[in-house]
């Protein structure tokens, strides 16, 4: 049977549908004739008298008990029709010299014969019931024959006729529904097969897959781009942990920016290229693409986020301009000698005119391979992507854009983030090694502080120095550890305790805040949170020549 929506089997002994519903229509005329038989002896005891009521009345309790123990599941299905009939003589007794029209029960086994058997059943109850009528009207009270058998007889003729007729339409809808339930359960069956070949044949390709429903939802994800975007697995709709960049080792795109939100915007996009920084360490190249999906029956329209790992491919093309600055470099040199020494030539007086125009066509070809060259040098240049060397930007852009990634992960740890950074912070430096160290100090801050904390982040201008300040109100660290929080693989015992962690990532912040003459200072109370301070060179000192500006 079915059980919120699942089907358990019955229980042993527990009764089967059929047997269940002889008992209920049986139980509704015993029910009956308790509720007739009690306003009977409460208005009417001198009936009890008559033996014939008495009778009927123990009768039809008699066949409730019997049809409540019968083993019906064991026996054929016309083996029932006994209680029927038995009821409408127990009726009859219960009927015969009253007054009180209680032939209106054999309503009662007159439908349950035409809801459940063929015509020629319902034609023997009736002829049963005339029997009875006709026994009744000779009885020495009875009135003869009058009109009233026929109107019991018709009225009950039309009753089991329609009932009979009800039930063939009900059970022919209901094979037609069971009919039109299972071609639908198979059509169902093949669209989910359908769907698993679709999302097998997804998941097997090395294209990034996401469709995007109308209002931003995801409405599914293929392993690819899970895979490249560290989506979680239980819940693909949570923000990614790999973090988009505009260029290798550049700055992060913003979040309205980013391909995703874009294409959730309804944007088309053709061929955008972006790197990709995995929790991992890993960059990858990707462009990335998108295609309408057009509503259909009851789906709304989407957008298909194509993602193609380009990395090989765009890492090639940076080999391919280095060979070829090589060739023209290496082509350059012997091709200026060549058309030195033709020049020179072309100076001497006793040439020949065909000795000349020879010399003069050699020229003219190591011309056109000189500028050949030039030209595939300036090619290479303009088609390698990405720079190592360092730039001018802001700090505070960087500050911000940590923010905002870390949001999410402050909220879930029911820290709160307060960061006044208002004016810009022009230094010159690695935008990517600087996020690197703006994302380990606010990890850090928010990871080491307990729910209902608060990390706080201000920045300040003065005397050429550009000063980051990170302060929390976590676990912080005692005077004895403090001195040892650079020390590669150290971390404190309360850090240990409440969470997992290498001890590398201060050592690696110091380390890129170094290369950028920067410096790192640490404030700390234990058990009341740490403060602390990265000091960079501004852009102007550095521009001055008082600061660092050649390549981390």
């Amino acid at each position: 049977m079915a059980i919120g929506g699942r089907w358990e089997a019955l229980p042993a002994g527990a009764p089967d549908s059929r047997t269940r519903s002889i008992w209920l229509t049986q139980l509704i005329l015993a029910a009956s004739v308790v509720v007739m038989g009690v306003l009977v002896l409460a208005m009417q005891p001198q009936l009890y008298g008559m033996w014939n009521f008495a009778a009927g009345t123990t009768a039809i309790i008699a066949l409730t008990v019997a049809t409540l123990i019968t083993p019906w599941a064991l026996l054929p299905k016309a083996a029932v029709l006994i209680i029927p009939f038995l009821d409408a003589i127990a009726i009859g007794l219960l009927s015969s010299g009253t007054e009180l029209g209680l032939g209106y029960l054999w309503v009662f086994p007159v439908i349950w014969v035409s809801m459940n058997f063929r015509a020629d059943a319902i034609a023997a109850m009736l002829g049963v019931i005339a029997v009875i009528l006709l026994i009744q009207a000779m009885a020495p009270t009875g009135n003869g024959l009058t009109l009233r058998i026929f109107i019991v007889l018709l009225s009950l003729a039309f009753l089991g006729v329609t009932t009979h007729l009800a039930m063939r339409q009900t059970r022919s809808l209901r094979r037609l529904l069971v009919r039109q339930a299972g071609r639908l359960t198979a059509t169902a069956d093949r669209r989910r097969g359908e769907e698993r070949n679709i999302r097998e044949i997804l998941n097997g390709v090395d294209t990034g897959v996401v469709r995007i429903s109308a209002s931003g939802a995801v409405l599914a994800v293929n392993e690819s781009y899970s895979r490249l975007y560290a989506l979680d697995p239980l819940d693909p709709s949570l923000p990614a942990r790999s973090v988009e960049y505009t260029g290798l080792r550049e700055m992060p795109i913003p979040a309205m920016d980013r391909p995703f939100t874009r294409a959730a915007r309804g944007e088309s996009l053709t061929d955008v290229r972006v790197w990709l920084f995995t929790p991992n360490g890993e960059w990858h190249a990707l462009s990335i693409s998108t295609k309408r999906v057009p509503a259909s029956g009851r789906e709304e329209a989407s957008q298909l986020l194509v993602v193609n790992d380009i990395t090989a491919i765009t890492y090639a093309e940076r080999e391919r301009a280095r060979l070829a600055e090589i060739a023209s470099h290496e082509l350059k040199h012997p091709l200026t000698v060549l058309i030195g020494n033709a020049e020179l030539s072309l100076e001497i007086d006793e040439l020949t005119p065909k000795t000349r125009k020879r010399i003069e066509t050699m020229l003219g070809a190591s011309n056109r391979l000189a500028e050949m060259a030039t030209s595939m040098l300036t090619s290479s240049r303009t088609t390698t992507t990405g720079t190592e060397a360092r730039a001018e930007i802001d700090l505070r852009e960087i500050v911000d854009d940590s923010v905002a990634s870390f949001g999410p992960t402050a909220r879930a740890h029911n820290v709160t983030i307060r960061a006044v950074v208002q004016e810009p912070l022009p230094i010159f430096g690695d935008a990517f090694r600087l996020r690197q160290v703006v994302d380990n100090l606010l990890s850090n801050a928010i990871k080491y502080t307990p729910s209902g904390g608060e990390v706080r982040i201000h920045a300040r201008v003065d005397d050429g120095t550009v000063s980051l300040i990170v302060s929390d109100t976590g676990i912080g660290v005692s005077a004895e550890e403090l001195p040892k929080l650079l020390d590669p693989y150290f971390r404190t015992q309360a850090a240990q305790e409440k969470a997992s962690g290498t001890g590398l990532g201060l050592a690696i912040t110091n380390e890129i805040v170094a290369a950028h003459d920067g410096s790192l200072s640490f404030e700390s109370e234990e058990g009341a949170g740490t403060t602390v301070t990265m000091r960079l060179p501004s852009a102007a000192l550095v521009a001055s020549g008082g600061g660092a500006g050649g390549t981390g």
